[in-house]
């Protein structure tokens, strides 16, 4: 993908609407209409006028029932509303632009400027033989966009610039160069776009988001909100809660309850949410309780959930400075070794504009010796470079595999819903996930048996 300054392409994200048979007015790369009874389709209509007086998006509760179970209306509404760039329409990028617009954003604009070539049927699985020579995003813009006919998929094969990007509440990179990614990192920020990157090398996998200086995270967990019976309150500066019959109130230290039908210390039932201190598991404190009355009997402490802003490192600095998110905890050192392998590969590819050879251990030697200088650059340099695990790396960096396209892309699917409704924690920065344990052991693959098997696919 590359990145331009010219912004004259009229590319807004359109208004969500769904298609229907008597639609007239449909652009011919659209997807194709999808019949619905008559009668369906006019209380649909219905639905939809209301919820735009009410300057709220429609949602079909049938077509997103279980999504609603887990994220609620509100950020139903708020994902609804929001407009996703996808670029990179490879075996990761198409994974990602599934996900997300089976979840119901208003619109997924596809964005690549490169064509479709042989090894891309390897993992990208709405694409064939005869799509070999197409632009990749406009080659899967119809079977993609037949997936959800409440959200408008469109394609863009133009370079990605300062206005077209700030049109969307968030961007998603995939097999995008480093130093682009640098450079649309800073345009998002200014633009207030969450970015996230994601990228595939073989068995290992990345993830980076960027939401802001500021974000708001409206529900940490998503989980229905605790609530226990009280037995006693006492009355002093650090008030402590008891509560009835031993039970175990489940809280942590930093949350929020409010009170209801407390009887004696009736002030109490209309105080805002107070910040919970635990003791034990059936005792807690909740600050000063001295200008409330005296407690006689019931009440119900109920958890409240508040909003929590994070704050996220640019790019650049997160690159040098970076903070992980462990996907595996029998492998907790393995998050920063990667980091240093995956900018050692994109070094390596900017130098010598191809990915390193599977198997070819001058190149594996190369990306080790660029990993030991990165290394070096690193705010907290890592004591020792695994160099059998970036030599792996490299031997296996130029596959691609869709096991590895459904991990990496449903988790990235993920994190634009988090980005388009404050729902669930965000990853705080970056994110690695590897099985090498699944290559053979105590075998030796040579790269003459690494090109056989590439050229018999090429020739598929």
């Amino acid at each position: 993908m590359a990145t331009s300054n010219d912004g004259d392409a009229d590319t807004n994200p359109p208004a969500k609407r769904r298609r229907t048979d008597d639609d007239t007015d449909v652009d011919s790369s659209a997807s194709a209409k999808v019949s619905a009874p008559a009668s369906l389709a006019s209380l649909n209509r219905a639905n939809r006028s209301d919820s735009t007086a009410h300057n709220t998006p429609y949602i079909d509760e049938d077509f997103y029932s279980r999504q609603l179970y887990v994220l609620g209306r509100d950020a139903m509404e708020l994902i609804a509303q929001s407009d996703v760039l996808i670029s990179g329409l490879g075996g990761l990028g198409v994974e990602v632009a599934k996900n997300v617009i089976m979840a119901g954003v208003r619109s997924v604009t596809l964005h690549d400027d490169t064509v479709c070539t042989r090894v891309d049927l390897s993992s990208q699985y709405y694409l064939n033989e005869e799509n070999v020579g197409q632009n990749r995003a406009e080659a899967c813009e119809e079977p993609l966009a037949r997936l959800n006919e409440y959200v408008r998929v469109t394609s863009h094969t133009e370079p990605l610039n300062a206005e077209f990007l700030r049109r969307f509440n968030v961007a998603v990179l995939t097999e995008t160069p480093l130093d682009e990614q640098e450079s649309i990192a800073v345009i998002a920020r200014r633009n207030n776009v969450a970015l996230i990157v994601a990228d595939t090398r073989g068995l290992a996998g990345q993830i980076f988001c960027d939401f802001g200086d500021s974000f708001r995270v409206t529900d940490t967990n998503g989980e229905q909100p605790l609530s226990v019976p009280i037995g006693s309150i006492t009355k002093e500066k650090e008030g402590v809660v008891t509560c009835l019959d031993e039970t175990r109130h489940g809280f942590q230290d930093g949350d929020h309850v409010t009170f209801s039908e407390v009887k004696g210390m009736n002030e109490i039932n209309t105080y805002p949410p107070m910040k919970v201190k635990v003791l034990s598991p059936t005792e807690f404190s909740v600050g000063d309780t001295t200008q409330f009355g005296d407690y006689s009997s019931g009440g119900v402490a109920t958890q409240v959930k508040m909003p929590k802003d994070v704050k996220f490192k640019p790019f650049e600095e997160s690159m040098v400075n970076p903070d992980f998110v462990v996907s595996d905890f029998a492998k907790l050192d393995r998050p920063a070794q990667l980091h240093l392998g995956f900018q050692a590969l994109h070094v390596f590819e900017l130098y010598c504009s191809r990915p390193p050879k599977p198997w070819n251990k001058e190149d594996a030697e190369t990306v080790v010796t660029l990993a030991k200088n990165l290394n070096a650059t690193m705010a907290t340099p890592l004591e020792t470079v695994d160099e059998e695990l970036i030599t792996t790396l490299s031997c296996v960096s130029a596959g691609s595999l869709c096991p590895m396209h459904s991990i990496i892309g449903s988790i990235a699917a993920q994190e634009v819903l988090k980005a388009c409704s404050g729902k669930f924690n965000p990853i705080q920065q970056w994110f690695y996930f590897d099985a090498f344990e699944c290559l053979p052991q105590d075998v030796d693959v040579l790269e003459s048996d690494a090109i056989a098997m590439v050229s018999s696919t090429t020739m598929l």
